[in-house]
């Protein structure tokens, strides 16, 4: 740290900011060309640079980027000052009574309570966290246990943030209480709640996974996760700030830059799944099994227990299977009779009689199917999570052949297609009976889509597709924020994974006047459809002529789920192809 900023740190460290001043306003910068911008922070040192948090060194390189960005773009010269605080609230309460030219990092959640008196940038990160022990701290399989576990023993947090009120609704949920001793960042917390047999603590997804590698005497917890709506940096209400803001986190060069710093400080390997689990509503069990294969866990009584389970699992798709069977090879009979009866009117009376019976037994065995489907998808979830995590501790093994491990490689790749199955048939599932609740609201097209574009811009790049997002004025639609981002998401995940590598996909917004709609078109110059593609193109667990150019997977779902999702909001999907040139897809939703 220089000279400058050990000043600062020693000034508002130990007089409050009594005598600094704030920074300058983005409108006096363009007046002269140059200016400072202050950052505001609470530490576990006097230096960003060293902190044991990982996400304050992914904020300090993002904050870093931004004012680059504003440089190079408005040509002037902006430094920056990091300011330290005492503790956090005191980093929000500056923040809220600050002037323009003024930031807060360290791990801020985006809350609807802070967004009263605070501005928000876009999220840079999702807010997960998760309940972490010590080693000494059994693992709980029931809450009874988990209470057991947690009761009289001594958690570790940070004053006033949404880590401490995680701890608060354990304590309501469990009915039990317990001390809480309090250090500065999540980083402190996973390195107190390792020296201490008899703690436990929420930390940050991403610090977790940053260290879920090393051979460090802590455990995950499977209870009580907790998902906010993601990490972001804060300035005051009614700065003038709003738009260079605004200007960066939502250009493209952001994407770039947040791809490139949290690869730098996570990998892409735990970035690729922080991103996967932040694309879902909430925590499911999708999620849990996506974060319980980094760990390391000894769970090889669990794993023998769940291959029995297995065994009774596998049985039991073995009797549907043979149903369905029945219950086509029935119909078809049914039709045949059918054929053989046609010249008298009174036997096609009759038959048409059986047909209309035999119709209702099958809308009766497709019920029960269905069902069988729910129950087995979700007593499939615990033994699959098992056997995820029982072939992990046995990848990390050193004594496995070549063999045995091409044989685990198996079971592990086997196991997440079969999790991804059973999530997405569960998804449709409960979308098609009503239990999905919808939340309609108006909200810029624009600038949503573009978070999406940005998202799947690694996947463009890795087989060089132009990825084009053409826009224009400001629409705003009426719909559901995420089920809109899963459809538009779905259907430029296809478009790149059907595209040939240095081909283009492109994404329009436009408004219908005629039917008061916003119309969003995702084009693609793959394969196109044929005949018999566009006759099941929108039923379920139907895989199309095309196949992905590089062997990414499909499981058949993305399309169908795509059309219930449209239609639940109001909206129409529809289609135009050529076989040989490419598709294009058109979603149309409410315009508000």
């Amino acid at each position: 740290m220089n000279r400058k900023c050990l000043l600062v740190f020693l000034v508002s460290y130990f007089c409050g900011f009594s005598s600094l001043a704030d920074g300058d306003s983005w409108f006096k910068i363009l007046e002269e060309k140059n200016g400072v911008v202050q950052f505001y922070w609470y530490p576990s040192s006097g230096d960003i640079e060293s902190s044991l948090d990982i996400i304050d060194g992914i904020e300090h390189d993002l904050a870093k980027a931004f004012i680059e960005y504003l440089n190079s773009k408005y040509e002037v010269q902006i430094d920056i000052e990091w300011v330290v605080t005492k503790n956090f609230q005191q980093l929000l309460d500056t923040i809220k009574v600050a002037k323009d030219g003024s930031f807060g990092t360290s791990s801020i959640s985006i809350t609807s309570q802070r967004s009263q008196y605070l501005n928000f940038t876009a999220p840079f990160l999702a807010d997960i966290a998760v309940l972490i022990s010590n080693n000494y701290l059994p693992v709980a399989l029931t809450e009874t246990e988990l209470k057991r576990i947690l009761r009289d023993n001594t958690a570790i947090s940070i004053p006033n943030t949404t880590l401490e009120d995680a701890l608060e609704d354990i304590k309501n949920r469990l009915d039990i209480d317990f001390e809480t001793e309090y250090v500065t960042n999540s980083g402190e917390i996973i390195e107190a709640v390792t020296r201490r047999k008899r703690s436990f603590g929420y930390v940050n997804i991403a610090n977790f996974l940053d260290v879920i590698d090393e051979k460090i005497d802590i455990r995950r917890q499977f209870f009580f996760p907790v998902k906010l709506e993601g990490l972001a940096m804060v300035y005051p209400k009614g700065s003038d700030w709003v738009t260079p803001v605004n200007d960066y986190f939502k250009s493209q060069q952001y994407g770039f830059d947040r791809y490139k710093i949290i690869n730098k400080y996570l990998g892409s390997e735990a970035s690729e799944l922080i991103a996967r689990i932040s694309k879902s509503a909430e925590i499911g069990p999708l999620e849990e099994i996506v974060i319980s294969n980094r760990e390391k866990e000894a769970q090889f009584e669990r794993l023998l227990e769940s291959a029995a389970q297995n065994r009774e699992s596998e049985r039991i798709e073995i009797i549907l299977t043979a149903l369905i069977v029945a219950a086509i090879a029935f119909s078809a009979l049914l039709f045949l009779l059918y054929r053989s009866k046609a010249n008298s009117n009174k036997r096609l009376v009759a038959q048409q009689k059986l047909v209309e019976d035999a119709n209702k037994k099958l809308v009766a065995l497709n019920d029960d199917k269905n069902n069988l489907i729910k129950v087995l998808a979700h007593d499939l979830r615990s033994p699959l999570s098992n056997i995820l995590n029982g072939s992990q501790i046995i990848e990390g093994t050193e004594e496995l052949s070549d063999q045995s491990r091409k044989l685990l490689g198996f079971i592990l790749q086997s196991s997440e297609k079969m999790s991804s199955l059973i999530d997405k048939i569960l998804d449709v599932d409960a979308l098609e009976t009503g239990r999905h609740n919808l939340h309609i609201e108006e909200f810029n097209a624009l600038s949503h889509l573009e978070e999406v574009v940005h998202s799947n811009l690694p996947k463009a790049e890795e087989k060089s597709i132009d990825l084009v997002f053409e826009t224009g004025k400001r629409l705003t639609i009426r719909a559901d924020k995420i089920y809109t981002t899963q459809v538009i998401d779905n259907l430029l995940s296809n478009a790149i994974k059907y595209s040939e590598p240095n081909s283009k996909v492109s994404i329009k917004v436009k408004r219908n006047k005629v039917n008061d709609m916003v119309s969003i078109s995702v084009s693609d110059q793959g394969p196109g459809l044929t005949a018999d593609d566009e006759k099941k193109l929108f039923r379920k667990y139907q895989q199309l002529s095309a196949k992905p150019t590089q062997g990414e997977r499909s499981i058949g779902l993305g399309l169908s789920i795509v059309k219930l999702y449209t239609e639940r909001m109001g909206g129409k999907i529809d289609y135009k192809t050529k076989v040989g040139v490419g598709t294009t897809f058109f979603v149309s939703l409410p315009s508000a």
